[in-house]
């Protein structure tokens, strides 16, 4: 009885201690030069413009939209409501979404933008190539 005791008390101990760390996820900004404006010519070579152009997300500080390699934005909880924004130079918002993770299928998110057709976010796999964010899991 004993024995029972103590291992169903480990047991207890370990699970309160995995659920006490928040599950995480990401957001994957698609790179300028993979997911370009409608009508845009990437060079081969040089700067790709985005116009000024930036990524905000909740509160965190508004990050230059990647040129050539995609960003990955982690650490978001699973079970938060996030703000994700686009911003100009000027730290204006140019368009917003609300979204949260449990309503996609994956913890990891791909985000692109187009001016004509607003942001699109979706969950990051083979369907999304402008996304190319590296992952642990």
């Amino acid at each position: 009885m004993r024995t029972v005791a103590l291992g169903l008390m480990l047991v207890l101990t370990f699970a309160t201690c995995e659920s006490a760390e928040p599950e995480t996820g990401t957001v994957c900004v698609a790179a300028r030069a993979l997911d370009p404006f409608r009508g845009q010519v990437v060079p081969p070579t040089g700067e790709v413009n985005s116009g000024g152009l930036q990524v905000k997300i909740d509160k965190r500080p508004a990050v230059p939209w990647p040129q050539r390699e995609s960003l990955k934005i982690d650490g978001l909880d699973l079970k938060e409501r996030h703000l994700l924004a686009v911003v100009d130079a000027h730290g204006k918002s140019v368009e917003s979404l609300w979204f949260r993770f449990v309503d996609y299928k994956s913890r990891h998110l791909c985000m692109s933008y187009d001016g004509y057709q607003g942001i699109a976010l979706d969950e990051d796999g083979k369907h999304r190539p402008w996304c190319r964010c590296k992952y642990a899991d």
